[in-house]
């Protein structure tokens, strides 16, 4: 395989890496994959995992571009004043052009960890070329319902009451916070802050991957075992995927590991599986 580090953008301020297959590999009907960045971290990814995905993928005849979108990483900040992610949607875009120009792609699969899953979902909402949507771990507010059900696995463990009635377990924290929003002190004559703008093409995530879905999409979601976003699809999202077909839907829930898929053992699992997966999407061309 080779890489190649591409800049590209009006600018050419947006720095990335192309990871082509082996020339016997490549397949110009097959999707091009897009990795975009997991929060504020560069194009390798936490613990270097974009690079073992994209060098894995393209053992498999995949071509695979990782880049950082303006602002982060090698990426220079971008000068216009539209929103962080408006602009990953755009960069996204002009990413996908790029390797449809110098790739021959027409197909494509998006994926990212963390706040990089929830652009993939916007991106993929935006742009038809797009077949498939790998969302890792994608951003969940934390609860205090998910705090309770973590507990349920700990409840044997004296550790875990030593913290608690200690003051010392995140649940004191997560309900004081609660509390200090809702009684705190406001300067008189403040208003409330306005609720926050409901996203350009409306809807929760959970509306817009059934809409992905129901064009034709393949979606693929991972998760880390007991982490908030777990817990989120459980009580959240399962319900409303109910009825996705399940060639539309694939669900990994990875044990032993945290947010990021820190120990080799749980990344060699993730790759595993997003290959998998991402050889079933190529097929379908």
């Amino acid at each position: 395989m080779k890489e190649t580090v591409l800049l590209f953008g009006p600018e050419k301020s947006l720095v990335g890496v192309i990871t082509d297959p082996p020339p016997e590999a490549r397949r110009a009907e097959r999707p091009a994959v897009v990795l975009l960045n997991a929060g504020l971290l560069h194009r390798v990814g936490p613990n270097r995992l974009y690079v073992r995905l994209a060098r894995r993928l393209a053992a498999s005849g995949l071509v695979v571009a990782r880049f950082d979108l303006s602002g982060v990483g090698d990426s220079r900040p971008a000068g216009e004043r539209s929103g962080f992610a408006e602009r990953a949607v755009a960069e996204t875009r002009a990413c996908i052009d790029l390797l449809a120009a110098t790739r021959g792609a027409r197909r494509f699969v998006v994926g990212g960890l963390c706040s990089g899953a929830d652009h993939a979902l916007l991106v993929a909402g935006e742009d038809p070329r797009i077949v498939g949507v790998a969302l890792l771990e994608p951003v969940s507010a934390p609860s205090t319902a998910q705090v309770i059900d973590s507990y349920r696995d700990r409840l044997l463990r004296p550790t875990s009451w030593v913290r608690l009635l200690t003051g010392r377990s995140e649940a004191w924290t997560i309900l004081a916070r609660r509390l200090l929003a809702r009684l705190g002190p406001r300067p008189r004559g403040a208003a409330a802050a306005p609720p926050p703008a409901p996203p350009s093409d409306a809807g929760s995530p959970g509306d817009r991957m059934r809409r992905f879905a129901e064009r034709g999409g393949a979606l693929c979601l991972v998760y880390s075992a007991g982490n908030p976003a777990h817990y989120h699809y459980r009580t959240v999202l399962r319900r409303q995927l109910d009825g996705v077909p399940a060639d539309r839907l694939r669900v990994e829930v990875i044990s032993g590991t945290d947010h990021v898929f820190t120990p080799l053992d749980s990344q060699g699992r993730l790759i595993d599986a997003l290959c998998d997966w991402a050889r079933t999407v190529a097929a379908e061309g």
